[in-house]
């Protein structure tokens, strides 16, 4: 297949490597052309690595690079084009102005496919003259090892396009998952709440990002921290999928964008991209500063508290028996001894809360987030008269 690829960013370029390493024809073209030239020059570096790691022989990088076609005018004439694949900024009248031309450009057998990651496609198609030829094709940054592809039919695509997409896709080595034209599709709807909620602790103070990420990441178990995959992905396009999906979902207050993301995509602090995101990048730039060493004693008992809800209790259990299986003293009884730290299970209650209503000694109680599907346990809240002592003793005790 003769595919075109509109934008040669980090998107486009990484669709061009992993469908020129599928056997494919690429056209590779941008309204800048160095865009093109650098995109170009990326991928045979990633060929030339994949060959270095035994991934791909000399001859195959050499045919997948002679398959890559770089274009000096996205508008050019293309007779053979098959597929369209946009890969511009995340902008409706953007993306609009972009397939104007194409279909003015190309054959009107010539399928197109939009990689927004929130746009309505719909919306997007209905400023053709054809909007029948036009799908969503959603890939995700880096595309050759993000090995899945969301394939989004518009409310007048043509039945059999995605269908064709899916078998392109699953074709080159990815799966292909068909959804619902709603705003953020499937995958970024779900991880809003990640960002979402990771920026909000930010606003409140609750965390720096290193310490957020490396919870993410420890906890629940991810390859990368919400700040972290900010920064692969590109702030400015996080920004703007955020705030599509607030918009698309009415505004509605549970998926509020952060007042954090705007000044920041303003002052250029996009992440890798530009060298400096929620972390810096490049020569001589520093990581995340490591975690601070689990001091303390953590010989010290502990009481766990009674949580907030019968739902709570077969958790306050769970965590129970997995101290207890540590060798950690837990304590029973009708109340802690007065060396005890005190525990208390955050499920349907407040550390203060608890304190208040159990009569709790503030000074030494604790709150801690159980998370039995991860099968780990992460102290996430401490009262406001808990002393550093008792906190350093809570982390040797949990650690």
């Amino acid at each position: 297949m003769r595919i075109r690829i509109v934008g040669a960013g980090a998107m486009g370029r990484g669709i061009a490597q992993w469908a020129a390493s599928a056997g494919h024809t690429v056209e590779l073209a941008d309204v800048r052309a160095e865009a093109v030239t650098d995109a170009v020059g990326f991928v045979a570096s990633m060929l030339e690595r994949a060959v270095a790691k035994g991934r791909m022989s000399a001859a195959d990088r050499d045919a997948s690079l002679a398959r890559l076609v770089p274009l000096a005018d996205p508008w050019a004439a293309g007779p053979d084009v098959e597929l369209v694949i946009e890969a511009v900024r995340e902008d409706l009248e953007t993306k609009a102005e972009v397939f104007g031309k194409l279909e003015r450009a190309l054959p009107s057998s010539a399928v197109f496919a939009t990689n927004t990651s929130s746009l309505s496609v719909t919306r997007i198609a209905a400023t053709l003259q054809d909007p029948s030829r036009l799908a969503g094709l959603h890939f995700f940054n880096p595309v050759p090892l993000m090995r899945i592809v969301e394939v989004v039919p518009g409310a007048a695509t043509r039945p059999e396009i995605p269908a064709a997409l899916t078998a392109l896709v699953e074709g080159c080595g990815h799966r292909a998952v068909t959804v619902a034209d709603s705003p953020g599709f499937l995958v970024n709807h779900a991880g809003r709440g990640l960002v979402t909620e990771a920026l909000a602790l930010l606003e409140e103070s609750v965390a720096g990002p290193a310490a957020i990420d490396r919870i993410a990441r420890d906890v629940l178990g991810l390859r990368m921290g919400p700040f972290e995959l900010m920064d692969l992905t590109g702030l400015d396009v996080t920004a703007a999928v955020i705030d599509s999906i607030w918009q698309g979902f009415r505004y509605e207050d549970r998926l509020r964008p952060s007042y954090l993301t705007p000044n920041r995509v303003v002052a250029g602090l996009h992440g890798r991209k530009t060298g400096r995101g929620w972390y810096a990048y490049g020569e001589g730039a520093g990581g995340p500063a490591p975690e601070p060493a689990v001091t303390g004693d953590g010989d010290r008992p502990v009481f766990l508290a009674p949580g907030g809800s019968a739902e709570s209790a077969p958790y306050a259990d769970a965590l129970a028996g997995s101290l207890e299986a540590a060798g950690v003293r837990v304590e029973r009884g009708e109340g802690p001894s007065a060396k005890a730290l005190v525990l208390v299970p955050v499920w349907g209650t407040t550390v203060s809360g608890a304190v208040r209503s159990g009569g709790l000694p503030p000074g030494r109680t604790l709150g801690v987030e159980v998370l039995p599907a991860a099968g780990r346990r992460r102290v996430l809240a401490v009262t406001a008269a808990t002393g550093p002592a008792e906190a350093r003793d809570a982390r040797a005790v949990l650690a």
